[in-house]
């Protein structure tokens, strides 16, 4: 079982606790990666890599200035890694994935994925990797939102605010049936609503009641964040870094956003890398996975306010101090990632019948 029952309130404090007495040595990591039977490359490919997403730019320049390796960007978002990836199961082109946890259990359960102990493996928590290092997560976050206050007056504080008139063609979300992101939403807010890892229900009523009081604006496959970075949506339905990254490291003044932690429920999303299965470039891959979960690209990581899945890499203090206080992630929790992923197509498949 790699997720944890949300009825068992098993913090994911003290899943990164119990993991942080498993810590490994680093020394020799990132340059030991490179002397596989593939020969040197110059260039390495990994799905999922995009400008503006958890630093990626700075992860892609800083891998590149080391190493010599281009790391270009690739936009495809979890939904679509996993599509191209399956689709190119017997001429793959990628040799590193970058998906949601439930997008990458699948993509392990179709073969897609080749067994890998990244730098640091024995520090990540049990539930959140494969006993074999077929997909490992790199970060994690929680569920999060971000208000314009310059257009709302009164932010929302639960699901429930969501459904009031003030929010009228007010929010935006990804797209639950493609990104991760938009989905993993459409689950909290079922669980918020009162549904369940096998019930629905709830959540397809309170999207349906959203959309039938014209509070939901756009729900595009990409580009909401940055749609929200240039003012064109009040209220934003993401994740805390992305709350963060607009308030702090986008053209909006820092007054202009705030950031909001639902306080019934946020449900914590752990982000997963993995080696592709008969990669063309499995060394550059190693090397690119390698530098990711290292103390430096942590850092970098975390500087976008996403959570380093090692829990011996500290968040930078020009970051701790920009979050909110603990307090306000009172009601953060984990979920059975493994029961999600066994439902999450039919999930999606309700959204798209009765709400796209």
């Amino acid at each position: 079982m790699y997720g944890s029952s949300r009825s068992r309130g098993v913090s994911r404090r003290a899943a990164l606790g119990l993991a942080g007495s498993c810590v490994v040595g680093m020394a020799g990591c990132l340059g030991s990666a490179g002397s596989g039977g593939d020969g040197p490359a110059d260039t390495v490919v990994q799905y999922n890599a995009v400008n503006g997403w958890a630093n990626y730019q700075t992860i892609r320049n800083t891998f590149t200035e080391q190493t010599g390796i281009d790391f270009p960007e690739d936009t495809k978002n979890s939904g679509q890694t996993l599509n191209a990836l399956t689709n190119e199961q017997d001429n793959p082109q990628a040799d590193a994935a970058y998906m949601g946890i439930t997008d990458a259990i699948k993509a392990d359960s179709r073969g897609l994925c080749a067994p890998y102990e990244v730098t640091g493996f024995d520090e990540i928590p049990d539930q959140l990797k494969h006993p074999d290092g077929n997909w490992f997560s790199n970060h994690y976050a929680t569920v999060g939102w971000a208000v314009n206050t310059g257009a709302v007056d009164e932010p929302p504080e639960t699901w429930e605010d969501l459904l009031d008139e003030r929010f009228e063609n007010g929010i935006g979300l990804y797209n639950p049936d493609s990104a991760f992101n938009g989905f993993i939403n459409f689950v909290n807010a079922n669980l918020a609503m009162g549904g369940s890892l096998d019930d629905f229900d709830p959540g397809i009523q309170f999207f349906s009641d959203l959309q039938s009081r014209g509070n939901i604006a756009t729900m595009p496959k990409q580009g909401v964040v940055t749609s929200f970075f240039k003012g064109e949506i009040p209220v934003l339905l993401a994740y805390d870094f992305n709350a963060y990254m607009a308030k702090y490291q986008s053209d909006l003044s820092p007054d202009e956003v705030k950031v909001v932690v639902p306080s019934d429920l946020s449900v914590q999303v752990p982000y997963t890398l993995n080696l592709v299965a008969d990669a063309p470039r499995p060394e550059a891959g190693k090397r690119c996975l390698d530098f990711q979960l290292s103390d430096q690209g942590q850092k970098i990581f975390a500087r976008a306010f996403v959570n380093p899945i090692r829990p011996s890499v500290e968040l930078p203090s020009e970051v701790q101090e920009r979050k909110l206080p603990q307090s306000a992630y009172e009601a953060s929790e984990p979920i059975d990632y493994t029961k999600l992923e066994s439902n999450q197509q039919r999930a999606r498949s309700r959204f798209v019948g009765e709400i796209l």
